[in-house]
């Protein structure tokens, strides 16, 4: 019998650290794509707002032009949400990215 201890300890797999740290990285991933999503919606509600305070109506106003904004305007923050913070994802991050018992 061997009674060295060192024999007795079982290597980790470097498959085992990767498969965890993986899993921490794609958690945190799509949180952060969560939070960017809602940051972006909370950006289309803004411009629906804007766009719902015009002063006077357009020549050519019909239903065809306000879905038409409708779609503009979701593109507009999807963009805007993506290329400029306003900060509410990163504090989403911040807020639910702790560590999960």
């Amino acid at each position: 019998m061997d009674n060295n201890p060192i024999a007795k300890i079982r290597p980790i797999n470097n498959f085992e650290l990767s498969t965890s740290k993986l899993d921490n990285l794609n958690e945190k991933s799509e949180l952060s794509q969560v939070a960017q999503e809602f940051e972006s919606l909370f950006v289309y509600q803004m411009l629906k707002s804007a766009r719902k305070a015009k002063l006077a109506e357009s020549l050519f106003s019909n239903q065809g032009s306000e879905t038409y904004e409708s779609l503009l305007d979701q593109e507009y923050s999807k963009t805007i949400a993506k290329n400029h913070s306003f900060g509410i994802a990163d504090a989403l991050v911040r807020q639910f990215g702790g560590k999960r018992k």
